[in-house]
């Protein structure tokens, strides 16, 4: 169960259990008749290892270098009272919105994660406890997803008249060719699947679904046929780090506003919208961005970001870094009164942050009071897949990548991959989606 405590503030997650979850009866459809047919697969519990605050590790450095040279530090004194005292300056617009916007939110973070955090002491969940690393050799940080996106859009365009086609695993597992850039892929098996795609082993969580694509080539969704209930995005937002860093290409706010999400969004769809701290993105999703797409802005939630001991990751106060980033979400109309008021207009998702750049938390958990029991659930600019959700974007199956777990054995009988059936479905249960039409005993 990912959530861990909850109370009238919000809920105190564990980022690894949902995924887990999916994850406890695998099969592999490429390996041979010697290797163990069913095992059971972690997510790397060393990629969620954030044990000291970020700031406050780095000036604990500084420190203890000051202390083991005198000469040097005396010489950074020297030169720092040559230093002319610069000019304060006012703060930009920017700035000033931002220092407005967390005056107003710091008592929330602040009392609300208290007691959420004392909760996850006692429980045992938040130690402190230090977990090693694993070995370089066996991370697997390079992603090729994105680069190879760009080298499908130079094919064929695939004819739009026809209802998009879908490669499904089967018990011979799926085609070597098989079409990932123009294609749905999935998996509508009870249980996760180990896969080769393009060289590469990937892991399938049961019933999900993903497109690798990137906004150019969206079509296949868009043919599918379904029309989802709860839209997630996490846009990859311009900003001066990620040109600096290089990690993956951003969109302007004019190409984010021209995704299809009217197109693919049902009725009363309940839209949730990752948001930088800029100010800028903050005002743009809530005054231009779902005014545009027709959603009307319900509430903002904040994601805390904290330490394996409970700790910000930053200081709540710091001018540079915050521990925190908004949700904004809102349904699109036309929206059922019930709807809009059965939504908090203010709660904290707290979890221990991956030191995998851009590796979200799962938000099922605590969305499925506010959906339908059987939604359809659509991520997009995914970076993982989730069991009974479609994911989208051109990095989709990147955290899919099998040296991201650990693989231990199980006792238990194969289960063959399903029949192509109905389209995937989101959760209904706290942990895992389950669909009862999709439910099928093990053989």
């Amino acid at each position: 169960m990912s959530v861990v405590c909850a109370d009238p503030c919000g809920w105190l997650l564990d980022p690894c259990s949902l995924t887990d979850e999916g994850l406890r009866r695998c099969v592999s459809l490429d390996e041979g008749p010697d290797a163990p047919r069913v095992f059971r697969c972690r997510f790397r519990r060393e990629y969620f290892n954030t044990s000291r605050p970020h700031l406050h590790q780095s000036t604990a450095d500084l420190t203890s270098a000051a202390k083991h040279s005198d000469a040097r530090r005396e010489e950074i004194d020297l030169q720092t009272r040559k230093k002319r005292k610069r000019k304060q300056r006012d703060l930009n617009t920017g700035e000033a919105d931002a220092r407005v916007y967390h005056g107003k939110i710091r008592s929330a973070v602040l009392e609300g994660s208290r007691a959420l955090l004392e909760a996850g002491r006692r429980c045992g969940h938040l130690t402190g406890a230090r977990v090693e690393p694993p070995p370089r050799s066996e991370a697997w940080d390079e992603c090729r997803l994105a680069a190879l996106c760009d080298v499908a859009k130079r094919l064929p365009l695939a004819d739009e008249s026809v209802e998009a086609p879908v490669n499904t695993l089967s018990r011979d597992a799926l085609d070597p060719a098989a079409d990932l850039f123009s294609r749905l892929t999935e998996n509508p098996s009870d249980c996760a699947c180990e896969v080769t795609l393009m060289k590469e082993k990937y892991l399938l969580p049961p019933r999900s679904r993903f497109l690798l694509s990137d906004i150019t080539r969206m079509h296949p969704l868009l043919n599918c046929g379904d029309r989802f209930d709860l839209i997630v995005l996490d846009p990859p937002w311009e900003n001066k780090s990620v040109k600096r860093s290089s990690r993956y290409s951003s969109l302007p706010s004019s190409q984010i506003k021209r995704l299809p999400v009217p197109a693919l969004a049902a009725p009363g769809c309940l839209v949730v919208t990752w948001v930088t701290n800029r100010a800028k993105h903050l005002r743009f999703v809530r005054e231009e961005l779902y005014p545009f797409w027709e959603v009307d802005v319900l509430a903002e939630w904040l994601w805390v970001k904290v330490t394996r001991a409970g700790e910000f990751v930053f200081p709540l106060d710091s001018p540079h870094k915050k521990p925190y980033e908004v949700l904004v979400l809102g349904r699109r109309r036309p929206v059922r009164s019930s709807e809009a008021e059965r939504l908090p207009e203010q709660r904290l998702v707290i979890s221990v942050p991956s030191v995998l750049h851009s590796h979200k938390p799962s938000l099922s958990a605590v969305l499925k009071p506010y959906v339908s029991p059987e939604p359809k659930c659509l991520e997009l600019f995914a970076r993982s897949l989730q069991s009974d959700w479609t994911s989208w974007g051109n990095q989709a199956i990147k955290f899919q990548h099998s040296s991201y777990f650990s693989r231990e054995s199980a006792e238990e009988t194969p289960v063959r991959p399903r029949r192509p059936g109905p389209p995937a479905r989101c959760s209904s249960t706290p942990s895992v989606c389950i669909s009862k039409r999709w439910r099928v005993s093990a053989r």
